[in-house]
């Protein structure tokens, strides 16, 4: 089924949030005034869309992709990225990847269908533009976050023509041959318990050796006040899911979910990731980026990351750009104190800060290179929103109930 209509807002503030919009941002970025234009909703291959498009009289001549994070559905990127992009005049396209929530449960789905889903996306949101403004756009870009920034590296790497740039954010890198959720999560999973000794029969040995091994896959001490909230919400769930698609013949991916295993990690903790490495060297390797950049695409990554680690999944990245000679195309921000989901900043800041504003002025980084020849700042690491762009008042994503230069000053003392 498709649908079109008209209507006088398409910001949220008229129709709305999703809820799984909502744990993306730590607040509401502004909304400034009404947004009149076209909804459309529908399919694209097996995944759901939405397009949204202002009227002429408000459309800036280009068409923003979104690409959607985890298993979250096509309005997922409302607050994070669609509510920006329509008040900067942007025609907006998200999909839900054609495997929404738990899909991938299903032995037959897989994140292959991710590419496939995203070329129907493009592919039916240029044909809207033609058919509201009368002429196709005169720059598409693409833009997304955690699995949504995996999907614009691999539609940058795979279709270039259909782009002119990207912005990603916190992009999970997807390669055999190096380390990937599916050899970290296997970490977290086992050795948290172990560091945090809930069993209370661990020794000092023992906690110092699972602090080690925690840290070799990838996250940093510094973020630790937080990593209860993560192997509750995240660490598990992702590696049973993953798990499920990637090695779907181990056991105890096989089996149905279990809230047990919240409470007692012990079988997914199990999961003997150094043994299968060539049943997910099969299953990855037709889905890996490749870091064969053609056009611009910015990256930005907190080094706290507490899902998708800074070193094995950003830098990492930016490693196979560069093997691939393809550096002069990218440009790679890590961004201090900057964790995974910043939503879960409302707690309480505990040392971050938000990393939603520095994805909003990359933004304005690649439209500047690409439609004025202004280039990004260099690559390397930024403190505050204030070092990385001099413009950061203007942001529609600026946290309204704190102090973006400051971000020790809550939650400080909540940190273990």
């Amino acid at each position: 089924m498709r649908t079109s209509q008209h209507v006088d807002d398409l910001t949220t503030k008229a129709h709305g949030v999703n809820p799984e919009a909502e744990p993306l941002v730590v607040a509401a970025p502004q909304v400034r005034g009404a947004v009149p234009g076209f909804v459309w909703t529908g399919d694209v291959g097996r995944a759901k869309a939405v397009i949204r498009l202002p009227d002429p009289e408000l459309w800036n001549g280009k068409l923003l992709v979104g690409g959607t994070p985890a298993v979250r559905n096509e309005y997922s990127l409302d607050w994070l990225l669609g509510d920006i992009a329509l008040q900067r005049g942007y025609a907006f396209a998200a999909c839900d990847k054609a495997t929404p929530g738990l899909t991938l449960r299903d032995p037959m789905r897989s994140m292959a269908e991710w590419e496939p889903a995203y070329v129907a996306l493009v592919d039916q949101a240029s044909q809207l533009v033609h058919d509201v403004y009368g002429q196709l756009a005169e720059r598409t870009y693409i833009a997304g976050v955690s699995n949504g920034g995996y999907i614009v590296r691999m539609m940058m790497e795979r279709h270039p023509d259909r782009f002119d740039g990207g912005v990603e954010w916190e992009g999970v890198l997807w390669h055999a041959q190096t380390r990937h959720l599916m050899t970290t999560l296997p970490v977290y999973v086992r050795d948290y318990p172990i560091y945090c000794n809930w069993r209370g029969d661990r020794s000092g040995v023992e906690r110092s050796a699972a602090l080690e091994r925690i840290q070799e896959a990838g996250l940093v001490p510094e973020s630790s006040s937080v990593w209860d909230t993560y192997f509750m919400v995240y660490w598990v769930l992702s590696l049973w899911l993953y798990g499920r698609s990637l090695d779907p013949d181990w056991e105890p991916f096989a089996a149905a979910w279990s809230n047990d295993w919240l409470r007692d990690p012990t079988p997914l903790a199990a999961y003997p990731w150094q043994e299968r490495q060539h049943v997910l060297q099969e299953r990855i390797t037709p889905i890996a980026n490749t870091g064969r950049l053609t056009k611009p695409l910015l990256s930005v990554a907190g080094n706290w990351d507490c899902l998708v680690s800074f070193s094995h999944n950003a830098d990492a990245y930016a490693r196979l750009v560069a093997q691939q000679e393809a550096s002069r195309w990218h440009r790679m921000y890590e961004i201090e104190r900057g964790n995974h989901v910043d939503g879960m900043l409302r707690g309480g800041w505990n040392r971050q800060q938000p990393v939603q504003p520095y994805f909003e002025a990359a933004l304005y980084y690649l439209e500047n290179w690409l439609e004025r020849g202004l280039e990004p700042p260099a690559s390397g690491r930024y403190a505050s929103i204030q070092e990385f762009t001099p413009e950061y008042d203007k942001l529609l994503s600026a946290v309204a109930e704190h102090t973006l230069d400051d971000p020790l000053q809550s939650g400080a003392s909540d940190e273990r």
